[in-house]
Protein backbone atom coordinates (compact mmCIF):
# COMPACT_ATOMS: atom_id res chain seq x y z
CA UNK A 1 0.00 0.00 0.00
CA UNK A 2 2.75 2.43 0.96
CA UNK A 3 4.38 2.24 -2.49
CA UNK A 4 1.26 3.35 -4.36
CA UNK A 5 0.65 6.03 -1.72
CA UNK A 6 4.06 7.60 -2.19
CA UNK A 7 4.04 6.96 -5.96
CA UNK A 8 0.74 8.84 -6.26
CA UNK A 9 1.99 11.75 -4.14
CA UNK A 10 4.46 12.71 -6.88
CA UNK A 11 1.66 13.26 -9.37
CA UNK A 12 -0.58 15.02 -6.87
CA UNK A 13 2.41 17.22 -5.99
CA UNK A 14 2.47 18.65 -9.52
CA UNK A 15 -0.20 21.01 -8.19
CA UNK A 16 1.84 22.06 -5.16
CA UNK A 17 4.34 24.18 -7.07
CA UNK A 18 4.06 26.50 -10.06
CA UNK A 19 6.79 25.57 -12.54
CA UNK A 20 7.33 25.37 -16.32
CA UNK A 21 5.94 22.31 -18.13
CA UNK A 22 9.34 20.66 -18.46
CA UNK A 23 9.74 20.74 -14.67
CA UNK A 24 6.27 19.26 -14.27
CA UNK A 25 7.43 16.49 -16.61
CA UNK A 26 10.52 16.01 -14.43
CA UNK A 27 8.32 15.58 -11.37
CA UNK A 28 6.24 12.95 -13.16
CA UNK A 29 9.30 10.80 -13.99
CA UNK A 30 10.62 11.10 -10.43
CA UNK A 31 8.64 8.07 -9.15
CA UNK A 32 9.91 5.41 -11.60
CA UNK A 33 13.45 6.82 -11.41
CA UNK A 34 13.75 6.54 -7.64
CA UNK A 35 11.75 3.34 -7.36
CA UNK A 36 14.33 1.95 -9.78
CA UNK A 37 17.23 3.20 -7.67
CA UNK A 38 15.63 1.76 -4.54
CA UNK A 39 15.17 -1.63 -6.18
CA UNK A 40 18.71 -1.71 -7.57
CA UNK A 41 20.10 -0.90 -4.13
CA UNK A 42 17.89 -2.99 -1.87
CA UNK A 43 17.35 -5.99 -4.15
CA UNK A 44 20.93 -7.30 -3.96
CA UNK A 45 21.14 -6.11 -0.35
CA UNK A 46 18.16 -8.28 0.61
CA UNK A 47 20.00 -11.28 -0.88
CA UNK A 48 23.07 -10.33 1.14
CA UNK A 49 21.73 -9.39 4.59
CA UNK A 50 18.24 -10.91 4.51
CA UNK A 51 14.69 -9.78 3.83
CA UNK A 52 13.81 -8.55 7.33
CA UNK A 53 17.00 -6.54 7.89
CA UNK A 54 16.47 -4.75 4.58
CA UNK A 55 12.95 -3.80 5.64
CA UNK A 56 14.30 -2.13 8.79
CA UNK A 57 16.65 -0.03 6.67
CA UNK A 58 13.84 1.20 4.41
CA UNK A 59 11.83 2.08 7.52
CA UNK A 60 14.54 4.53 8.62
CA UNK A 61 14.42 6.17 5.20
CA UNK A 62 10.64 6.55 5.51
CA UNK A 63 11.01 8.47 8.76
CA UNK A 64 13.43 11.04 7.33
CA UNK A 65 11.51 11.44 4.07
CA UNK A 66 8.10 11.83 5.74
CA UNK A 67 9.31 14.52 8.13
CA UNK A 68 11.04 16.40 5.31
CA UNK A 69 7.99 16.24 3.04
CA UNK A 70 5.76 17.60 5.80
CA UNK A 71 7.87 20.60 6.83
CA UNK A 72 9.80 21.35 3.62
CA UNK A 73 8.89 23.82 0.91
CA UNK A 74 9.83 24.60 -2.68
CA UNK A 75 10.44 22.52 -5.77
CA UNK A 76 13.97 21.31 -4.95
CA UNK A 77 13.03 20.32 -1.40
CA UNK A 78 10.02 18.47 -2.76
CA UNK A 79 12.23 16.52 -5.17
CA UNK A 80 14.76 15.71 -2.45
CA UNK A 81 12.37 14.21 0.09
CA UNK A 82 10.22 12.52 -2.53
CA UNK A 83 13.37 10.84 -3.85
CA UNK A 84 14.17 9.49 -0.38
CA UNK A 85 10.62 8.22 0.13
CA UNK A 86 10.52 6.68 -3.32
CA UNK A 87 13.90 5.02 -2.90
CA UNK A 88 12.71 3.52 0.38
CA UNK A 89 9.44 2.28 -1.06
CA UNK A 90 11.13 0.93 -4.19
CA UNK A 91 13.54 -1.07 -2.08
CA UNK A 92 10.83 -2.22 0.30
CA UNK A 93 8.48 -3.25 -2.48
CA UNK A 94 11.20 -5.28 -4.18
CA UNK A 95 11.99 -7.01 -0.88
CA UNK A 96 8.34 -7.68 -0.06
CA UNK A 97 7.78 -9.19 -3.51
CA UNK A 98 10.67 -11.59 -2.99
CA UNK A 99 9.87 -12.43 0.63
CA UNK A 100 6.14 -13.03 0.25
CA UNK A 101 6.75 -15.96 -2.08
CA UNK A 102 9.02 -17.46 0.58
CA UNK A 103 6.78 -16.92 3.61
CA UNK A 104 3.66 -18.84 2.61
CA UNK A 105 2.95 -22.50 1.74
CA UNK A 106 2.33 -23.27 -1.90
CA UNK A 107 -1.36 -24.13 -1.51
CA UNK A 108 -2.17 -20.48 -0.67
CA UNK A 109 0.91 -18.67 -2.00
CA UNK A 110 -0.70 -17.18 -5.11
CA UNK A 111 -3.73 -15.75 -3.38
CA UNK A 112 -1.64 -14.27 -0.57
CA UNK A 113 0.81 -12.64 -3.01
CA UNK A 114 -2.09 -11.28 -5.07
CA UNK A 115 -3.81 -9.89 -1.96
CA UNK A 116 -0.59 -8.25 -0.74
CA UNK A 117 -0.02 -6.64 -4.13
CA UNK A 118 -3.66 -5.58 -4.38
CA UNK A 119 -3.33 -3.52 -1.21
CA UNK A 120 -1.03 -1.17 -3.12
CA UNK A 121 -4.20 0.24 -4.67
CA UNK A 122 -5.34 1.51 -1.28
CA UNK A 123 -2.26 3.72 -1.14
CA UNK A 124 -3.23 5.59 -4.29
CA UNK A 125 -6.81 5.92 -3.06
CA UNK A 126 -5.69 7.30 0.30
CA UNK A 127 -3.27 9.83 -1.18
CA UNK A 128 -5.76 11.14 -3.74
CA UNK A 129 -8.63 11.20 -1.22
CA UNK A 130 -6.60 13.26 1.24
CA UNK A 131 -5.62 15.69 -1.50
CA UNK A 132 -9.16 15.78 -2.89
CA UNK A 133 -10.66 16.66 0.48
CA UNK A 134 -8.30 19.65 0.80
CA UNK A 135 -8.17 20.93 -2.77
CA UNK A 136 -8.33 24.54 -1.65
CA UNK A 137 -5.17 24.35 0.45
CA UNK A 138 -1.82 23.05 -0.78
CA UNK A 139 -0.46 23.38 2.76
CA UNK A 140 -3.21 21.14 4.11
CA UNK A 141 -2.51 18.59 1.36
CA UNK A 142 1.17 18.47 2.32
CA UNK A 143 0.43 18.21 6.03
CA UNK A 144 -2.24 15.55 5.61
CA UNK A 145 -0.10 13.40 3.33
CA UNK A 146 3.13 13.87 5.29
CA UNK A 147 1.54 13.27 8.69
CA UNK A 148 -0.18 10.15 7.39
CA UNK A 149 3.27 8.77 6.59
CA UNK A 150 4.57 9.74 10.03
CA UNK A 151 1.65 7.93 11.71
CA UNK A 152 2.16 4.87 9.50
CA UNK A 153 5.83 4.42 10.44
CA UNK A 154 5.21 2.99 13.97
CA UNK A 155 2.75 0.50 12.47
CA UNK A 156 5.37 -0.59 9.96
CA UNK A 157 7.90 -1.02 12.79
CA UNK A 158 5.56 -3.29 14.75
CA UNK A 159 4.82 -5.38 11.67
CA UNK A 160 8.52 -5.84 10.93
CA UNK A 161 9.08 -7.03 14.48
CA UNK A 162 6.43 -9.71 14.00
CA UNK A 163 7.94 -11.06 10.79
CA UNK A 164 10.46 -13.91 10.80
CA UNK A 165 13.44 -13.92 8.50
CA UNK A 166 12.75 -15.84 5.30
CA UNK A 167 13.42 -19.49 6.12
CA UNK A 168 14.10 -20.25 2.46
CA UNK A 169 16.70 -17.47 2.32
CA UNK A 170 18.37 -18.70 5.51
CA UNK A 171 18.61 -22.20 4.06
CA UNK A 172 19.91 -20.90 0.75
CA UNK A 173 22.79 -19.02 2.41
CA UNK A 174 23.74 -21.99 4.57
CA UNK A 175 22.08 -20.99 7.84
CA UNK A 176 20.03 -24.12 8.32
CA UNK A 177 20.17 -24.03 12.12
CA UNK A 178 18.90 -20.44 12.19
CA UNK A 179 16.17 -21.42 9.72
CA UNK A 180 15.09 -24.27 12.00
CA UNK A 181 14.99 -21.84 14.91
CA UNK A 182 12.75 -19.47 12.98
CA UNK A 183 10.38 -22.32 12.14
CA UNK A 184 10.18 -23.39 15.79
CA UNK A 185 9.76 -19.82 17.05
CA UNK A 186 7.06 -18.65 14.66
CA UNK A 187 5.32 -21.88 13.59
CA UNK A 188 5.59 -23.55 17.00
CA UNK A 189 6.77 -26.86 15.54
CA UNK A 190 9.92 -28.91 16.07
CA UNK A 191 12.02 -28.56 12.91
CA UNK A 192 14.68 -31.06 14.10
CA UNK A 193 17.52 -28.94 12.74
CA UNK A 194 16.09 -28.55 9.26
CA UNK A 195 13.05 -26.89 7.71
CA UNK A 196 13.41 -28.43 4.27
CA UNK A 197 10.54 -30.85 4.79
CA UNK A 198 8.17 -27.92 5.28
CA UNK A 199 8.36 -27.06 1.57
CA UNK A 200 8.48 -30.15 -0.68
CA UNK A 201 10.50 -29.79 -3.86
CA UNK A 202 9.33 -30.98 -7.27
CA UNK A 203 11.20 -30.88 -10.55
CA UNK A 204 10.28 -28.67 -13.51
CA UNK A 205 11.87 -27.96 -16.85
CA UNK A 206 12.95 -24.36 -16.27
CA UNK A 207 12.75 -21.88 -19.15
CA UNK A 208 16.14 -20.28 -19.91
CA UNK A 209 17.25 -17.30 -17.86
CA UNK A 210 17.25 -14.94 -20.86
CA UNK A 211 13.59 -15.74 -21.53
CA UNK A 212 12.58 -15.03 -17.94
CA UNK A 213 14.47 -11.72 -17.90
CA UNK A 214 13.02 -10.71 -21.28
CA UNK A 215 9.43 -11.58 -20.42
CA UNK A 216 9.65 -10.11 -16.91
CA UNK A 217 11.13 -6.88 -18.22
CA UNK A 218 8.61 -6.45 -21.05
CA UNK A 219 5.44 -7.28 -19.13
CA UNK A 220 6.60 -5.03 -16.30
CA UNK A 221 7.49 -2.19 -18.67
CA UNK A 222 4.14 -2.43 -20.45
CA UNK A 223 2.31 -2.16 -17.14
CA UNK A 224 4.43 0.62 -15.63
CA UNK A 225 4.55 2.84 -18.70
CA UNK A 226 1.01 2.09 -19.90
CA UNK A 227 -0.65 2.43 -16.50
CA UNK A 228 1.28 5.64 -15.75
CA UNK A 229 0.17 7.31 -18.97
CA UNK A 230 -3.52 6.62 -18.47
CA UNK A 231 -3.95 6.67 -14.68
CA UNK A 232 -1.28 9.10 -13.49
CA UNK A 233 -0.01 11.54 -16.12
CA UNK A 234 -3.19 11.95 -18.18
CA UNK A 235 -4.34 14.32 -15.46
CA UNK A 236 -1.24 16.53 -15.09
CA UNK A 237 -0.67 16.66 -18.85
CA UNK A 238 -4.18 17.08 -20.24
CA UNK A 239 -6.83 17.12 -17.47
CA UNK A 240 -5.22 18.92 -14.51
CA UNK A 241 -8.51 19.52 -12.71
CA UNK A 242 -9.17 15.76 -12.71
CA UNK A 243 -5.75 14.50 -11.53
CA UNK A 244 -6.91 13.49 -8.06
CA UNK A 245 -10.20 12.05 -9.30
CA UNK A 246 -8.45 9.90 -11.92
CA UNK A 247 -6.13 8.38 -9.32
CA UNK A 248 -8.97 7.92 -6.81
CA UNK A 249 -11.34 6.19 -9.26
CA UNK A 250 -8.55 3.99 -10.60
CA UNK A 251 -7.43 2.95 -7.12
CA UNK A 252 -10.92 2.14 -5.82
CA UNK A 253 -11.94 0.19 -8.94
CA UNK A 254 -8.65 -1.70 -8.94
CA UNK A 255 -8.77 -2.60 -5.26
CA UNK A 256 -12.39 -3.74 -5.32
CA UNK A 257 -11.90 -5.92 -8.39
CA UNK A 258 -8.60 -7.26 -7.10
CA UNK A 259 -10.15 -9.02 -4.10
CA UNK A 260 -12.12 -11.68 -6.04
CA UNK A 261 -9.28 -12.04 -8.53
CA UNK A 262 -6.86 -12.67 -5.67
CA UNK A 263 -9.08 -15.26 -4.01
CA UNK A 264 -9.16 -17.25 -7.26
CA UNK A 265 -5.42 -16.95 -7.91
CA UNK A 266 -4.51 -20.46 -6.72
CA UNK A 267 -7.08 -22.13 -8.95
CA UNK A 268 -6.48 -20.16 -12.15
CA UNK A 269 -3.60 -20.68 -14.58
CA UNK A 270 -1.04 -17.89 -14.16
CA UNK A 271 -0.13 -18.02 -17.85
CA UNK A 272 -3.77 -17.84 -18.95
CA UNK A 273 -4.64 -14.97 -16.61
CA UNK A 274 -1.61 -13.01 -17.78
CA UNK A 275 -2.56 -13.50 -21.42
CA UNK A 276 -6.27 -12.75 -20.99
CA UNK A 277 -5.73 -9.62 -18.90
CA UNK A 278 -3.07 -8.24 -21.25
CA UNK A 279 -5.33 -8.69 -24.27
CA UNK A 280 -8.21 -7.04 -22.40
CA UNK A 281 -6.08 -4.06 -21.40
CA UNK A 282 -4.83 -3.54 -24.96
CA UNK A 283 -8.37 -3.60 -26.37
CA UNK A 284 -9.72 -1.24 -23.71
CA UNK A 285 -6.90 1.27 -24.15
CA UNK A 286 -7.54 1.14 -27.90
CA UNK A 287 -11.22 1.90 -27.29
CA UNK A 288 -10.26 4.91 -25.15
CA UNK A 289 -7.89 6.13 -27.87
CA UNK A 290 -10.32 5.89 -30.79
CA UNK A 291 -13.19 7.54 -28.87
CA UNK A 292 -11.17 10.46 -27.47
CA UNK A 293 -12.99 13.04 -29.60
CA UNK A 294 -16.28 11.90 -28.10
CA UNK A 295 -15.43 11.54 -24.42
CA UNK A 296 -13.22 14.65 -24.26
CA UNK A 297 -16.38 16.74 -24.58
CA UNK A 298 -18.56 14.38 -22.51
CA UNK A 299 -16.80 12.69 -19.59
CA UNK A 300 -19.85 10.51 -18.93
CA UNK A 301 -18.61 8.45 -21.88
CA UNK A 302 -15.09 8.31 -20.49
CA UNK A 303 -15.64 7.00 -16.96
CA UNK A 304 -17.14 3.57 -17.88
CA UNK A 305 -14.19 2.92 -20.20
CA UNK A 306 -11.76 4.12 -17.57
CA UNK A 307 -13.23 1.90 -14.85
CA UNK A 308 -13.13 -1.11 -17.19
CA UNK A 309 -9.49 -0.31 -17.93
CA UNK A 310 -8.75 -0.05 -14.20
CA UNK A 311 -10.19 -3.51 -13.50
CA UNK A 312 -8.36 -5.19 -16.37
CA UNK A 313 -5.01 -3.50 -15.84
CA UNK A 314 -5.12 -4.41 -12.15
CA UNK A 315 -5.61 -8.09 -13.05
CA UNK A 316 -2.63 -7.72 -15.38
CA UNK A 317 -0.58 -5.99 -12.67
CA UNK A 318 -1.28 -8.66 -10.05
CA UNK A 319 -0.30 -11.42 -12.44
CA UNK A 320 2.82 -9.88 -13.96
CA UNK A 321 4.19 -8.66 -10.63
CA UNK A 322 3.68 -12.10 -9.11
CA UNK A 323 5.30 -13.86 -12.07
CA UNK A 324 8.38 -11.69 -12.39
CA UNK A 325 9.25 -12.06 -8.71
CA UNK A 326 8.70 -15.81 -8.34
CA UNK A 327 10.71 -17.57 -11.07
CA UNK A 328 14.23 -17.08 -9.62
CA UNK A 329 16.32 -19.16 -7.23
CA UNK A 330 15.99 -18.09 -3.62
CA UNK A 331 19.48 -16.69 -3.04
CA UNK A 332 19.19 -14.36 -6.07
CA UNK A 333 15.47 -13.61 -6.03
CA UNK A 334 15.93 -10.08 -4.70
CA UNK A 335 18.60 -9.28 -7.30
CA UNK A 336 16.78 -10.63 -10.34
CA UNK A 337 13.46 -9.14 -9.26
CA UNK A 338 15.30 -5.82 -9.10
CA UNK A 339 16.79 -6.43 -12.56
CA UNK A 340 13.44 -6.86 -14.29
CA UNK A 341 12.09 -3.87 -12.38
CA UNK A 342 15.02 -1.82 -13.67
CA UNK A 343 13.94 -2.73 -17.20
CA UNK A 344 10.30 -1.88 -16.55
CA UNK A 345 10.82 1.28 -14.51
CA UNK A 346 13.84 2.52 -16.46
CA UNK A 347 12.10 1.98 -19.77
CA UNK A 348 9.05 3.92 -18.61
CA UNK A 349 11.01 7.08 -17.78
CA UNK A 350 11.65 8.33 -21.35
CA UNK A 351 8.09 7.37 -22.31
CA UNK A 352 6.53 9.39 -19.50
CA UNK A 353 8.83 12.37 -20.06
CA UNK A 354 8.48 12.64 -23.85
CA UNK A 355 4.72 12.05 -23.78
CA UNK A 356 4.30 15.46 -22.15
CA UNK A 357 4.95 17.11 -25.52
CA UNK A 358 2.59 15.24 -27.85
CA UNK A 359 -1.14 15.78 -28.50
CA UNK A 360 -3.63 13.65 -26.61
CA UNK A 361 -4.63 11.58 -29.66
CA UNK A 362 -1.05 10.46 -30.25
CA UNK A 363 -0.56 10.07 -26.49
CA UNK A 364 -3.38 7.52 -26.24
CA UNK A 365 -2.30 5.64 -29.37
CA UNK A 366 1.18 5.34 -27.88
CA UNK A 367 -0.36 3.96 -24.70
CA UNK A 368 -2.14 1.26 -26.70
CA UNK A 369 1.09 0.36 -28.49
CA UNK A 370 2.84 -0.01 -25.13
CA UNK A 371 0.22 -2.42 -23.83
CA UNK A 372 0.49 -4.36 -27.09
CA UNK A 373 4.13 -5.07 -26.26
CA UNK A 374 2.96 -6.56 -22.98
CA UNK A 375 0.45 -8.70 -24.86
CA UNK A 376 3.18 -9.98 -27.19
CA UNK A 377 5.37 -10.88 -24.19
CA UNK A 378 2.41 -12.61 -22.53
CA UNK A 379 1.85 -14.69 -25.65
CA UNK A 380 5.54 -15.61 -25.66
CA UNK A 381 5.36 -16.78 -22.05
CA UNK A 382 2.13 -18.69 -22.69
CA UNK A 383 3.88 -20.61 -25.48
CA UNK A 384 7.43 -20.98 -24.13
CA UNK A 385 6.97 -20.57 -20.38
CA UNK A 386 5.68 -22.93 -17.71
CA UNK A 387 2.83 -22.83 -15.20
CA UNK A 388 3.91 -21.15 -11.94
CA UNK A 389 0.50 -21.02 -10.23
CA UNK A 390 -1.93 -23.73 -9.13
CA UNK A 391 0.10 -24.80 -6.11
CA UNK A 392 3.56 -24.89 -7.71
CA UNK A 393 6.25 -24.32 -5.06
CA UNK A 394 8.84 -21.57 -5.56
CA UNK A 395 11.41 -24.10 -4.37
CA UNK A 396 11.39 -25.64 -7.85
CA UNK A 397 13.62 -22.75 -8.97
CA UNK A 398 16.38 -23.82 -6.58
CA UNK A 399 18.35 -22.29 -3.72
Amino acid sequence: MIEAYIYSISYIATGWVSVPRYLTALLTIWPPLWLLIGGVTMGPLSDLIGRRNTLYLTLLMYIVGAIGLTIGGGYLTLLLFLSLLLMATGGEYNTVMAATHEYFPRRVRSRVVFLVLNFTNLGGALASALAFLNLSSVLMQRLAIGLTLVVTVPILYVIRGMLPESVMWLEAVGKGDVAAGEVERFLKVNANGSSASMWPITTVNQPPMWLRVLVGGLIGWAYTAGFSLLALTLGPYFLPSLTNQLILVFSIASFASGIPISLLADSVSRRLLLLASSVGVSLTSLAIAITVNHWSSNLNLFWPLYITFSVLVNAYFLTEDTLKSEYWRVSRRGTFTALVRVISLGGSIPVIFTSAYIPINMYLIMDTAIFSVGTAASILWYIAGIETGRGVSVRVWGK
